[in-house]
């Protein structure tokens, strides 16, 4: 489903997702000869695997592949980036961690969003394009 006609040049935005990918608009990157492909879009990379982003970064392997793999250190990595809400994108179906993983994050008064995948990349385009501190971890959906 693609969730994103327009991107913001300058931020990761998500472009697409399906069962299996998320495809992520990236930003401009001056250093890069083509910036967009031939009809315009900005440059796009497709994902397999979970997935952090934010509108400044991407990090393109988050660990856990599986719901049942989370661990308390999974989310206290996203409280480093400080950002003021975190969505979790559980996968195909909404299924939400144990509180004790999402100690860290709640500890520090960051707002978490427990949602389906799909759900999180279209909030996660919604608050970005607002200029929010948004993170958004995000399982596939399997």
């Amino acid at each position: 489903m693609q969730v994103n006609r327009n991107f913001d040049p300058e931020s990761y935005s998500i472009h697409s997702y399906s069962a299996g990918e998320v495809t992520v608009s990236l930003p401009f990157d001056p250093s890069v000869p083509v910036a967009a492909d031939a009809d315009g879009a900005p440059r796009r990379e497709v994902l397999r695997r979970s997935l952090i982003i934010m509108p400044d970064r991407l990090i393109d392997d988050w660990p856990p592949q599986r719901f049942e793999e989370l661990e308390r250190g999974h989310f206290d990595l996203l409280a480093g980036y400080a950002p003021e809400i975190v969505l979790f994108g559980s996968g195909a179906r909404l299924q939400r961690p144990h509180p004790a993983l999402l100690a860290t994050l709640t500890d520090h008064g960051i707002g978490v969003e427990v949602m389906d995948t799909g759900s999180a990349c279209r909030t996660y385009n919604f608050l970005m394009s607002d200029r929010r501190r948004v993170v958004a971890a995000l399982l596939m959906i399997l």
